[in-house]
């Protein structure tokens, strides 16, 4: 008397490893987050609420493009500030007052804290902590 064939394997160890299809399939699928799910904000439907809604994109938009400004341009003003030391290290002069730096420095920061703050204020940008439950 022969056992008859089982689809499913005993141990772990006896499954065939996944195809690359198989692989590829789950690389590109979704993963989900590991707490709850929460449900999507009904999208807008009366005239008020369409404009608070464009008003609200309308100001992450402006944070974010200030944001990007004053990132940009406090890099580009520390590497003017490099580049004064570097001149003033070889006994040279760019044109430039000894000025401009920490002043394009303090301008640009001022308009990346303003994008910043718009950007958390439209919830753009999350806050650091874990919501409480």
């Amino acid at each position: 008397m022969t056992t008859p064939q089982d689809d499913k394997p005993i141990f772990e160890s006896e499954k065939a490893p996944p195809t690359l299809w198989e692989q590829v399939v789950e690389a590109m699928r979704p993963r989900r987050q590991a707490g709850p799910v929460r449900p999507k904000r009904p999208r807008p439907q009366g005239t008020r609420e369409v404009l608070v809604a464009l008003g609200r994109n309308l100001a992450g938009a402006t944070g974010g493009v200030l944001f990007m400004l004053g990132i940009l341009g406090v890099s580009m003003s520390v590497l003017l500030a490099v580049s004064l030391l570097a001149t003033a290290a070889q006994n040279l002069t760019m044109g430039i007052s000894w000025v401009v730096p920490p002043a394009s420095f303090l301008i640009f920061g001022v308009v990346g804290a303003i994008g910043y703050v718009l950007l958390r204020a439209t919830g753009m940008l999350p806050s650091r902590t874990r919501p409480k439950r």
